[in-house]
């Protein structure tokens, strides 16, 4: 992998991780038209932990908040791990081979942008006047549920869990908040097992193509949380169904 290719993928990670369009899908994409083949599961730690940061960077005074005023919020939050955990310790394995099929990731880009346009309609006609900040239990279940199956290539993350979270009656942005704040535990639970698994790969090989990645997919995953709030306030997430169809039906079509 050249330096060029690293800051390329940082820059796909970061827009993709936050926007609603599948930062695995893209992933799996962007590196087959690099002629990348082979898994680089040192590389994609580094990547998931730019964004990490990126959520760390703009959430803070609300991460600060969990362990103050709004304590109580840590529940919902935790409720809505579990089934990510189940689902990624009982299926990751299982999917993994799916991640290098572009032609898959087409196909769920397809589901991704079916689950935006839903939930957009939803948002904009139908949902109720008293939407919620924070989800309730079965809310929470919902949630998780949707960002374990994200473990997918092609399923957006960030879409999944705000898409679902909108139609489990949660206010637009709120539904955009508790996503973000839910990536933290499943980013870090993720990049710790790969991390476990691979040892001593972390530290051989391309550091400077490593640092060069998670570095911009951290400034350019900042950028796109700023973004997307705008866009999500505006409600204009039907704007990235509609990419997810073009984009998924490209992908399907051409390779």
């Amino acid at each position: 992998m050249t330096l060029l290719q690293a800051v390329c993928l940082g820059v796909v990670q970061g827009v993709t991780e936050f926007f609603p369009i599948s930062s695995s899908g893209h992933l799996v994409i962007a590196q087959h038209l690099f002629g990348l083949r082979e898994p680089r599961v040192a590389f994609d730690i580094f990547l998931h932990i730019g964004t990490l940061t990126s959520v760390a960077i703009f959430f803070r005074g609300d991460i600060m908040a969990l362990f103050g005023k709004e304590r109580g919020m840590l529940i919902p939050l935790a409720v809505a791990s579990v089934p990510t955990f189940i689902i990624g310790f009982f299926f990751k394995d299982a999917i993994d081979k799916y991640f290098g099929m572009p032609v898959f990731a087409g196909y769920m880009l397809l589901v991704t942008g079916a689950w935006l346009t839903v939930a957009a309609l939803y948002s904009r006609r139908t949902a109720p006047k008293n939407a919620k900040a924070w989800p309730g239990v079965v809310g929470a279940l919902l949630v998780g549920t949707a960002q374990g199956i994200a473990v997918l290539p092609g399923i957006s993350r960030s879409g999944a869990t705000i898409a679902t979270g909108i139609l489990a009656g949660m206010e637009k942005e709120a539904a955009c908040r508790f996503s973000f704040l839910l990536s933290i535990p499943a980013i870090a639970g993720a990049s710790a097992v790969k991390m476990a698994r691979i040892g001593a790969g972390l530290t051989s090989g391309d550091a400077l193509q490593f640092a060069a990645g998670g570095l911009v997919a951290m400034v350019v995953g900042v950028l796109s949380i700023a973004l997307l709030l705008k866009i999500v306030k505006n409600n204009q997430l039907y704007l990235f169904g509609i990419y997810c169809f073009l984009a998924g039906s490209l992908i399907i079509i051409l390779l």
